[in-house]
């Protein structure tokens, strides 16, 4: 079969997807961060990356191009966040 044969990883990964918000993802970005996280090992690690990408995309005017949010959650998995994440999640926010 092809690059998504191991069920139970896949099912893994779905069941992660659904804890995401996805009614506001284009379908490219849930479909690559499905690969994503499926060719990762530690969806523990994915998650909390993603999540952070997810709050700093959401102070954007408009969401980011798929490649480039997936990206960052690699540099943020990886331990190599981007400069404007960091200051992003960094700031003191109050509403």
């Amino acid at each position: 079969m092809d690059r998504l044969a191991d069920f139970d990883r896949l099912s893994v990964v779905c069941a992660w997807l659904n804890s995401l918000p996805l009614y506001m993802f284009s379908g490219e970005l849930t479909a690559a961060l499905m690969l994503f996280a499926y060719d990762r090992n530690d969806i523990n690690l994915v998650d909390p990356a993603v999540r952070a990408v997810l709050t700093y995309q959401a102070s954007l005017e408009g969401p980011m191009h798929y490649e480039k949010f997936i990206d960052m959650v690699a540099n943020v998995v990886d331990h190599n966040p981007p400069k404007e994440l960091v200051d992003f999640l960094s700031c003191e926010v109050t509403h």
